[in-house]
């Protein structure tokens, strides 16, 4: 993996952050509401201890990417423990394949293991090639897949 081009530095998020870090959460999650991406981002600013975030900064003060993290207490592949778990990661398109993400991780890596835990989980949509290729590269293994099913119904009407 590349080392991050240029002054890029990852450190944990702070609230002078969110305009940029809500930016990227909103290209990650699209289809989240703006107010409940403003009010998870308030939670998890709340709640640093169990969900940290960290940003990579270039020299400008921009932010190239994000990596939230969590404290669970199950994840596939590591039994019912409490693991570090990978909540979401972005890097902006124009910045990635220069091992940003991939510091990001390392980063929340670090951070788990020095709480002790014996394992950090994640996951990605099943159609997410680059994900996936970007896990195994860092030396996740596949712990599962699940497949999830949803019918619209007509409110009122029996089926």
């Amino acid at each position: 993996m590349k080392k991050p081009r240029g002054s890029i530095v990852v450190r944990r998020a702070h609230r002078t952050d969110v305009p940029q870090w809500l930016s990227m959460r909103r290209a990650l999650w699209p289809d989240c509401p703006l107010r409940d991406h403003r009010k998870e981002i308030a939670g998890i600013l709340a709640d640093a201890r169990y969900q940290p975030v960290w940003v990579a900064e270039d020299a400008d003060g921009e932010l190239a990417g994000f990596l939230e993290a969590s404290v669970r207490n199950y994840a596939d592949g590591a039994g019912r423990e409490n693991v570090g778990y990978l909540e979401g990661c972005y890097v902006r398109p124009r910045l990635r394949k220069r091992g940003i993400g991939h510091e990001l991780v390392k980063a929340a890596e670090r951070w788990a293991a020095q709480r002790g835990f014996r394992h950090m989980g994640s996951d990605t949509w099943i159609g997410n090639k680059g994900s996936h290729c970007a896990h195994l590269a860092m030396g996740y293994r596949e712990a599962g897949r699940d497949i999830h099913y949803v019918k619209r119904l007509k409110p009122g009407r029996e089926p």
